[in-house]
């Protein structure tokens, strides 16, 4: 940078930070020290970017409300806010909801009991009710839209998931002289493998890539693949596959003990994304744990200048402290002080795609066997690792946090006696935030079946549907006419 170049800034609640080119919203805020994105929508807890749920990344961007900071490009002069907060970001008087008991808000604001019968009052009650059930502002009215024409798309195999394993199987469809395209999230094919130091293979040009993107929903049996660019700019794509390839990996699911929703604990891909794309440090002292990918997680951190105080395995976690951030872990009664906890495991495929390309039903839909075009390969097909539930479990542990659900609110229920996951998802609403779900049911799951000595898979998941992620009016407008059944 000369002497006269400026370093371009964003506003963050009024204030100017400065971002570095290359930089999403995310990782430039995390890199000038701001460590609180969100609020959770209850509670007011603090929330960030872990990975595990996308809730601790929405903010209002250009007065957009509920924009993902992490897939959205850091532009100087970008203006960004967090939301759920009143008076304002600076000073959020709705944090005192934290001194509440935590069962009075169980399922929500919507009790009847507690409002006003009739009047003004109630009138007023609702009112509140309304604004608190809330998370964001509306857009600014007066906006004119357009539909975004979308893009239509046949191909002989698509390829859903860019890690290697995606990148040999579209490799090999195009070496046998086959049309095939490969959608992934990243911004370049195995961003995960990249940044944690592995050798990736090279993308045969012949594979029509489409970063970025995320697919979104699977329709009949597989003859319809809609997905839409993560950053909500540009078209959604239809396309019509003859074979369907699901590449997706697996993530690792936060632990179900107290703290997890605090800012400084990442799962293994968010924190490499910081560390190792953007060069930015996670914390000064960082612990992990895992399954037994924490080993080699570790090395990677220190390798990216990291301290790391700490390497152990998942299930031997007790607790997470700390108020606005992690400030420690209890790991078998040691406290341990670090400020930021990356997590490796256990480790799981979203099932979300998969549900929904063979699911059937109609009030409630249940898995079945994946349509003959539809397969999975790579990590995608490895069995789900058990997900530990302590013996003595805090209740205060989020199992969603979109929802802000806790873990004594599931099991208020449970020993209530309901055990249907589906019935347990509505009267929570666990999952039905913006992570759709996924990780929180298989939380939830878990925690089902360690309350009634039974094992997750007893139990049929709630219906995964889609959209699996937030895609625009105006992308949804320029898709209808491409999805239309003929008439």
């Amino acid at each position: 940078m000369s002497a006269t170049s400026v370093q371009p800034t964003i506003r963050w609640n009024g204030k100017s930070i400065a971002v570095t080119e290359g930089d999403s919203l995310a990782a430039a805020l995390w890199r000038a020290g701001v460590t609180t994105f969100a609020r959770s929508r209850k509670l007011h807890r603090p929330l960030a970017w872990t990975g595990a749920h996308a809730v601790g990344a929405l903010a209002a961007v250009n007065g957009l409300p509920n924009t993902r900071l992490d897939q959205t490009p850091a532009r100087a002069g970008t203006v960004v806010s967090m939301q759920n907060c009143w008076p304002g970001p600076g000073f959020d008087l709705l944090r005192l909801m934290q001194i509440l008991p935590e069962r009075l808000l169980y399922g929500g604001f919507e009790h009847g009991h507690l409002m006003p019968s009739s009047g003004l009052s109630y009138r007023l009650a609702e009112r509140m009710m309304a604004y608190l059930a809330g998370v964001a502002d509306t857009a600014p009215t007066g906006w004119e839209g357009a539909a975004i024409p979308g893009r239509d798309i046949t191909v002989d195999h698509l390829i859903i998931g860019g890690g290697p394993e995606g990148i040999r199987a579209a490799n090999a469809v195009a070496a046998a002289g086959l049309s095939v395209a490969l959608v992934t999230r990243g911004r370049t094919p195995a961003r995960f493998a990249r940044n944690a130091g592995q050798e990736i293979p090279v993308l045969d040009p012949r594979v029509d890539l489409h970063k970025e993107t995320e697919a979104f929903g699977g329709y009949r049996d597989g003859d319809l693949v809609l997905a839409a660019p993560v950053n909500g700019t540009g078209a959604a794509v239809v396309f019509r596959p003859g074979q369907i390839t699901l590449a997706t990996g697996r993530r690792s699911m936060p632990p179900v003990v107290r703290g997890n929703h605090l800012p400084g604990v990442f799962d293994a891909h968010a924190g490499l994304n910081l560390a190792a794309e953007h060069g930015v440090r996670l914390g000064r002292r960082v612990a992990v744990i895992g399954t037994g990918d924490e080993v080699a997680l570790a090395a990677r951190l220190r390798d990216l200048g990291h301290e790391v105080v700490h390497t152990g395995p998942a299930a031997g976690l007790d607790r997470i402290e700390g108020r606005a951030r992690v400030r420690a872990i209890r790991v078998a009664g040691r406290r341990i002080l670090c400020d930021t906890l990356v997590h490796a495991g256990p480790w799981r495929a979203d099932p979300n795609l998969g549900f929904q390309l063979a699911a059937e039903g109609h009030y409630q839909l249940l898995d079945a066997a994946l349509p003959v075009r539809v397969t999975r390969i790579g990590a995608a097909t490895l069995a789900p690792e058990p997900i530990h539930i302590p013996a003595q479990p805090d209740k205060s542990a989020l199992i969603c946090p979109c929802m802000d659900v806790t873990l004594g609110e599931l099991l208020s229920h449970i020993d209530a006696g309901e055990h249907d996951p589906e019935i347990l998802k509505r009267l929570t609403s666990c999952g039905m935030g913006t992570c759709q779900g996924w990780p929180c049911w298989d939380s939830m799951l878990a925690v089902l079946a360690a309350r009634t000595g039974t094992r997750p898979e007893d139990h049929a998941r709630p219906s995964h549907r889609p959209p699996r992620r937030a895609i625009t009016i105006a992308q949804a407008a320029g898709l209808a006419g491409l999805v239309e059944p003929d008439k």
